[in-house]
């Protein structure tokens, strides 16, 4: 994406681009069970270094933009959220959340970070459909992006490989009528 944004906001919260001087927070937070535990990533070691090369590949991708969620009152930085293979032609990318702040966990901050990249996504990239994949077992997980009118599609079996063990992943999606019926203001 060539105009990455520099700041949105959101009712509550504020995503800014990714800041590599987070990167010991952030593995601190891939490394935490609790955490990862319905992430495909963070399961496997990875290191400071790996992480910076990945924050390089974001930034300069054309069809990724993945950004730090922050407290907007605070400032605090609590997790990371975005869009992967942004597809402009087709009006299609895949979103991702992960809130690795624990202590924050269930106040809202996840389902305001999806509503500001979702709207971006439709009012500025101009995209038709947002998708999401998530673990079956994540009931929290589910609950928001329902809470903020994802709709359940259907079911990847045996879709990803983690510690050895396939697992499956449920697929969410929202379109951009959908998200202006019930996100209008």
């Amino acid at each position: 994406m060539a105009d990455k944004p520099s700041l949105l906001q959101g009712a509550r919260i504020e995503l800014r681009p990714l800041d590599k001087s987070n990167i010991p927070l952030v593995l601190s937070w891939l490394f935490d069970p609790e955490v990862n535990r319905y992430m495909i990533s963070g399961h496997e070691p990875i290191t400071a270094e790996e992480e910076a090369a990945w924050y390089d590949t974001m930034a300069a991708s054309d069809t990724d933009l993945v950004m730090q969620i922050h407290i907007h009152e605070t400032g605090e930085y609590i997790g990371n959220t975005g869009m992967h293979h942004v597809d402009t032609r087709h009006g299609g990318a895949e979103l991702g959340i992960m809130i690795g702040a624990k202590d924050h966990w269930g106040l809202g901050y996840g389902r305001d970070a999806i509503v500001t990249l979702l709207r971006h996504a439709f009012n500025t990239l101009g995209l038709h459909r947002v998708c999401l994949r998530c673990h079956p077992d994540n009931a929290k997980g589910i609950a928001a992006y329902e809470a903020v009118g994802f709709t359940r599609i259907g079911r990847e079996r045996d879709a990803v490989l983690i510690e050895g063990e396939y697992q499956d992943h449920l697929v969410f999606d929202m379109l951009e009528a959908e998200f202006r019926e019930r996100h209008s203001a």
